[in-house]
């Protein structure tokens, strides 16, 4: 059976086409799936809290409830979107949240995958915005902010992060490639799989003298692509064509 990810849902209602096809492919195909992995950004809009009532919330998380009462494991990754992200949203999905990076396993064989944003370490301004997000102060205090007050603060960012993310050159924006072989040791793997980038393609690597590889997911701006994987095959597909040909 296919294992699918998929990363940079960015599901917002100014595509609503997009959320549609997420159903399609929830309600189809991935149900014969062995797992699905959500590596991130699942939503455009930044995670509130499990109280969140920003539109399409609610009815994505309702379907992933639905999802997972009959279908296979669906495990999620935090995307740099929904940094405050808990386990609360397990009891309300379905779901299993796992760690980022996490170790798993393909057809017998370790594999890392992870969002993607920590292999970003020459952007040191997002790096420096992500430990104060993790931090353990705003990690208690935002969830116990009024949700108006929550809304309003997320709400006055987006158009710095914006703008940030204009001023930015390219390459600071993708992972740096010794982040990645220094990870890819760490947890002694030849195989790394994320998103973030929304520059999709494979990657061959020389590991420390064997072969090793790189897989980054493609965004659902514009080709929404998964990563389907049987085997020890790996293929980027558009969901489109996966809904007519699932294999």
């Amino acid at each position: 059976m296919d294992t699918l990810f998929i990363a940079d849902v960015h599901l917002s209602d100014a595509r609503p086409e997009k959320i549609d096809l997420f159903k399609q492919l929830l309600r189809g195909p991935a149900r014969r799936a062995s797992a699905v992995y959500i590596l991130g950004d699942l939503f455009e809009n930044f995670w509130l809290g499990n109280d969140d009532s920003t539109s399409p919330h609610p009815e994505i998380l309702s379907e992933l409830k639905n999802f997972t009462g009959g279908g296979p494991p669906l495990y999620l990754l935090r995307g740099n979107r929904e940094l405050l992200l808990d386990r609360g949203i397990e009891p309300l999905t379905g779901v299993v949240m796992l760690p980022d990076p996490a170790l798993i396993e393909l057809a017998g064989k370790p594999v890392l995958i992870t969002h993607g944003d920590l292999l970003c370490t020459r952007d040191t301004g997002y790096q420096v915005y992500r430990g104060i997000m993790e931090s353990s102060p705003v990690k208690w205090l935002f969830p116990r902010l009024p949700y108006a007050i929550r809304k309003l603060l997320v709400t006055s960012l987006r158009p710095f992060f914006k703008q940030s993310a204009r001023n930015k050159r390219p390459e600071i924006m993708d992972v740096d490639p010794d982040a990645v072989i220094q990870t890819m040791r760490r947890y002694h793997v030849q195989e790394l799989i994320h998103g973030h980038t929304h520059r999709p393609g494979v990657h061959a690597l020389n590991l420390d003298n064997h072969p090793a590889r790189r897989i980054v997911l493609g965004d659902w701006y514009e080709n929404e692509l998964i990563l389907v994987c049987r085997n020890n095959d790996r293929k980027l597909l558009s969901v489109m064509d996966y809904l007519a040909d699932p294999g």
